[in-house]
């Protein structure tokens, strides 16, 4: 494995480049817009955003200046905070009658008054590219999907795009939330590895840690895994976030961490645009999808 032999040569990881990944998987993108709009077929992403949350506007901004450069048109629904769950469901589901969607997503979190489950299983699962929805869950669960969840298929791009070997490793998940731990669990069940599932409930971390050839973890806690909680060359994929006094952290020290790990993703710069790239991904296969319906 190219990662673990640059450990052992050099003692510092490979620093994943979340960008240079992003922009690779974004310029295919471009040409397939281009062949489905050669075709007279437009590649649409809606997004809800509830509240005026500093982190999700930004999330959604990205997210809207990487449509315009693979071509996408991006259309974004903003509402007050204290729209209620039921005026929110009406919503979206205008939206999804009043336009041709390749993909709908809902800025997440919402408000505490809003009950989130419902309005996420309002979104036509055909249209799902958060794959967030009961339904698509429940493909995901069994192997059956067609898209799958961004952040945790970011998370897998790493290991493939620097040529991991996962068959047989002792994989380990810190998190089991809803946008990370769960899917991602879900997703390497159908892998050839060993998978511990960490929590908040787990009396010592590092017990897992430390003898984990892979390390996933998603949390939102500032220094969960240090240096010392890490194997030798372990690879530590990082999605968690987090912000302190303004500025946005993952879940390792990174200064330790690189110093043991064989690869590993910074934050910012790292998961973070990979997640958005796929989100993309998603949208443009469910465009390919139709057309290929429509073509039959």
């Amino acid at each position: 494995m190219k990662a673990f032999l640059a450990n052992k040569l050099n003692c510092m990881a490979i620093v994943a480049d979340g960008k240079k990944i992003a922009a690779e998987i974004l310029a295919d993108l471009k040409k397939r817009v281009a062949l489905l709009n050669e075709q007279g077929i437009e590649v649409s992403l809606a997004v809800v955003l509830v509240g005026e949350d500093k982190p999700s506007q930004t999330y959604v901004r990205n997210k809207g200046k990487a449509c315009a450069e693979v071509g996408i048109n991006f259309l974004l629904y903003e509402f007050p905070t204290t729209i209620t769950t039921e005026a929110l469901i009406g919503q979206i589901q205008k939206i999804q009658t009043e336009n041709k969607l390749s993909g709908l997503i809902v800025q997440l979190p919402l408000p505490a008054h809003i009950a989130s489950k419902k309005v996420i299983n309002c979104i036509n699962p055909e249209v799902d590219v958060d794959c967030l929805t009961f339904f698509n869950l429940g493909k995901l669960l069994f192997n059956q999907s067609t898209v799958l969840p961004p952040t945790p298929s970011a998370m897998l791009e790493f290991l493939k795009y620097h040529q991991i070997d996962w068959i047989g490793k002792y994989v380990v998940m810190l998190g089991r939330g809803e946008l990370i731990g769960k899917p991602l669990s879900s997703m390497l069940a159908h892998e050839p590895v060993t998978l511990s599932i960490c929590n908040r409930s787990t009396p010592d971390l590092s017990v897992f840690t430390k003898n984990a050839d892979i390390i996933f973890t998603g949390v939102g806690k500032h220094n969960l895994l240090t240096g010392e909680m890490i194997r030798e060359g372990a690879v530590v994929i990082d999605a968690g976030v987090c912000f302190v006094d303004g500025q946005m952290y993952g879940d390792i020290e990174f200064e330790t961490v690189n110093k043991k790990a064989s690869l590993v993703t910074p934050t910012p710069g790292g998961v973070g645009p990979v997640t958005v790239a796929k989100l993309l991904a998603n949208t443009v296969r469910v465009a390919e999808t139709c057309s290929l319906i429509k073509l039959k």
